[in-house]
């Protein structure tokens, strides 16, 4: 019931993303549910988006909760080290 639920709320998240992609509170959303719902890759995918449209949104909010799914991963995972070479590109490219 719980996934369903949380599966339903990110389709609806994911339209309103699509429909306003500028809107950074809904893709900060999105991610959010994106994590609770299992799928580490999308939702670092739209972290990873937004830090690259503007890092500072939120006083740097998007990078601080792709830091935090790292560390649920595991940082020693090798799922992990892939994104933090897309994040040091984006940071450092």
């Amino acid at each position: 019931q719980e996934f369903v639920a949380a599966t339903a709320e990110c389709a609806q998240l994911k339209a309103d993303v699509a429909a306003d992609s500028g809107n950074m509170d809904k893709r900060y959303e999105l991610a959010g549910g994106l994590m609770a719902a299992g799928d580490r890759e999308g939702a670092a995918e739209t972290l990873l988006a937004m830090i690259a449209d503007d890092r500072e949104w939120n006083e740097g909010a998007a990078r601080q909760r792709l830091l935090k799914l790292f560390e649920v991963v595991g940082l020693e995972d090798p799922w992990v080290s892939s994104q933090r070479r897309k994040l040091s590109a984006i940071l450092f490219g």
